[in-house]
């Protein structure tokens, strides 16, 4: 088993996370694993509810991107400091508004973690989908998390260096 940081990007989505998150933090994987919450728009009941989960979850941490910095591409803001917060190599992306494919969506995606893979992609539809987020992957860097019904497992350098350009070999693309 890999250890995990799962980075799930919000923006004024608290009912999202009130449902997401319950799900998160119990579902089953037997590696090390650790949620943390970037929020885009630094909501202050959705920050307050978060301090108190973490409370009751020691692998829950919670950040968000500062006012100052709305000139810039929030959401490449998001993951990068989502990418900083990360205890591990391995990370996953999801949307507040994910809908996980049950408990152990995890393990079946950590299972093509491997030296020959560096991003993992499993999603809800077909083939020219997949051709779209890989696309979307090298032009536009990881833009491509909000709109789609996708989960994006990837080593965390990915999302930390400045340009991606990732073999298609090295990229295992696996439905939901």
């Amino acid at each position: 088993m890999v250890s995990v940081s799962i980075i799930v990007i919000c923006q004024e989505q608290h009912l999202q996370l009130v449902q997401l998150l319950p799900q998160l933090l119990s579902m089953q994987y037997d590696g090390e694993h650790e949620v943390i919450v970037v929020d885009k728009s630094h909501d202050k009941d959705t920050g307050e509810w978060l301090e108190e989960m973490e409370k009751l979850h020691p692998h829950l941490c919670h950040t968000f991107c500062p006012a100052s910095s709305r000139c810039i591409d929030i959401h490449k803001l998001a993951l990068t400091l989502g990418a900083k917060a990360a205890a591990y190599e391995w990370v996953a992306i999801l949307p507040a508004e994910t809908q996980l494919p049950g408990d152990e969506w995890l393990g079946r995606l950590q299972t093509c973690c491997n030296d020959q893979t560096d991003i993992v992609i499993a999603t809800k539809g077909g083939t020219s989908l997949w051709n779209r987020l890989t696309f979307n992957l090298f032009r536009r860097r990881f833009s491509i998390f909000r709109p789609t019904p996708s989960i994006v497992l990837c080593r965390r350098r990915i999302l930390l260096q400045g340009d991606i350009r990732i073999p298609k070999n090295r990229i295992f693309r696996l439905p939901l």
